[in-house]
Formats: structure tokens, C-alpha cells, sequence
């Protein structure tokens, strides 16, 4: 029996409505929400709140792409420099996000954390800009499926955080 029409994946064509940008918007919601509990226990402090947020953040979005994998593992090496290069980097990604999340949730290895923040969401931000010039809009898997413009937000989000968080050090 041929089976050879599965043996691929279809790539689903970039959602990019009112109704998927308001579902990213309650995930940002509901992060800034949630880290307002932890961040507010001695007296409000910025920093805190944003560390708690980026936790979330990477958590979450790193669960996307595991739930999305092989739909993941398919797209970001169209966009990420590092994931063209070496196939590996696509498979291991999103255990590097959720691994970040943990780190930065548990408050643990601080230094570390942002300069891998820092240096992972860069060569991204390079390549996400680079993808972009070139072909006019990338297909962005960041919810573990086709989006546009998401990959952008999230890059920038964590490099701006982890600079404060090396420059506060």
C-alpha cells in the first residue's frame, strides 16, 4: 500500500487575523497578570515582575513549540541562522526556551540565563530581520504553527530584558 502522500507535512498557510492576535495578546495578559503576585510580595519591584514574566514567557511559548514539534522543527530553520546551519539546534530549541523559563522562574544561574538570552535571541533577531529583507514576511512557528510577525515580538522582548537584567549587574 502506498503511503507516501504522509509521509510529509503540510506547511499551513500564516495566520495573521484580529482573532490570532488577540489570542496572543490574553497570553501576554495573563503573564503580566501572573507575574504581578510574585513581583509584589515585598513591595512592587520592575525587575521582578519582568523576570517572572520572561519565565512565563519562555514556558510557555516553548510548550507551543513542543506541542507544535514537528511542524517547529520543519519551519525554523527558514528564519533561524544557527537552525540552518545545524539541524540539531532546530530539534533542541524549544527544550532551550522551557529550560530559560525554569531558570528564569527559579531565579537560578542569573548571569548564564541573560547572556544565553541575550546571545540566542540575538542570532534569532539577526536572522528573523535577515529572512524578513529577503523575502518580504517569514512563516514563524513560535506558536508550534505558521505565524507572522510573532518571532519578531519575542526576540526583541528577551533581548531587552536580559541587556537590563547584565546591565543592572
Amino acid at each position: 500500500m502506498d503511503h507516501s502522500h504522509h509521509d510529509h507535512y503540510e506547511i499551513i498557510k500564516p495566520v495573521s487575523n484580529a482573532k490570532e492576535y488577540s489570542k496572543l495578546a490574553g497570553i501576554f495578559i495573563f503573564l503580566a497578570i501572573s507575574a504581578l503576585g510574585p513581583s509584589t510580595i515585598a513591595g512592587f519591584d520592575i525587575s521582578e515582575w519582568m523576570r517572572w514574566f520572561m519565565g512565563g514567557f519562555f514556558i510557555i511559548f516553548g510548550s507551543f513549540k513542543l506541542i507544535g514539534y514537528e511542524m517547529f522543527i520543519m519551519m525554523f530553520p527558514s528564519y533561524d541562522l544557527l537552525a540552518k546551519k545545524y539541524k540539531i539546534y532546530s530539534w533542541v530549541y524549544p527544550f532551550i526556551e522551557v529550560f530559560l523559563g525554569v531558570l528564569f522562574v527559579l531565579n537560578l544561574l542569573d548571569t548564564f540565563r541573560d547572556i544565553t538570552t541575550v546571545l540566542i535571541m540575538g542570532i534569532g533577531s539577526f536572522g528573523i530581520l535577515r529572512a524578513i529583507k529577503q523575502q518580504g514576511t517569514i512563516q514563524c512557528a513560535c506558536l508550534g504553527r505558521s505565524e507572522e510577525h510573532t518571532s519578531e515580538l519575542q526576540s526583541h522582548s528577551f533581548i531587552s530584558y536580559a541587556v537590563f537584567c547584565l546591565k543592572k549587574k
